[in-house]
């Protein structure tokens, strides 16, 4: 393989979607932010407003972090975080990607969980240095994680 080609549309979604979830499970919202084109939208699963651009992602963040949450009906940890069925095309200069993503995780005394499965939509621009950005990035639970019975 010619190291000097440029990678398959998928393979790079692969890697930036791959990369943002490892931000994530590390904690970095700083490196998850650079996947981000400034002005993203998301629809996030957790939230009902559309969050226009990163100021208002970072408030969310904080708007989570400080809120006063009614205890959950039972505690889990969040362990890894993968992507499934990822399909890319390319509609002119933008790309559109779908995936599953299925959160696996443990109870509060280490037993595995039924996993969290989600339903996500990204639209990505490539940048002119080759990079790519999510523009938009939908995310929809279809099951929630639970205790195993």
């Amino acid at each position: 393989m010619d190291p000097t080609a440029r990678s398959l549309p998928l393979e790079d979604v692969h890697r930036l979607l791959t990369g943002m979830y490892d931000d994530y499970l590390r904690g970095d919202s700083t490196a998850i932010d650079d996947r981000l084109a400034e002005d993203v939208t998301i629809f996030d699963s957790a939230a009902d407003a559309l969050v226009t651009g990163l100021e208002e992602l970072a408030a969310l963040r904080r708007a989570r972090a400080s809120a006063p949450a009614a205890p959950p009906p039972w505690a889990w940890t969040e362990n890894s975080l993968t992507v499934e069925d990822l399909r890319v095309r390319e509609v002119g200069d933008i790309l559109i990607a779908t995936w599953w993503l299925r959160v696996d995780g443990t109870d509060s005394h280490g037993a595995a969980i039924s996993p969290e499965l989600s339903r996500n939509t990204a639209v990505l621009q490539r940048r002119q240095d080759g990079a790519l950005r999510i523009a938009h990035l939908h995310e929809d639970v279809r099951q929630e994680a639970r205790p195993v019975v």
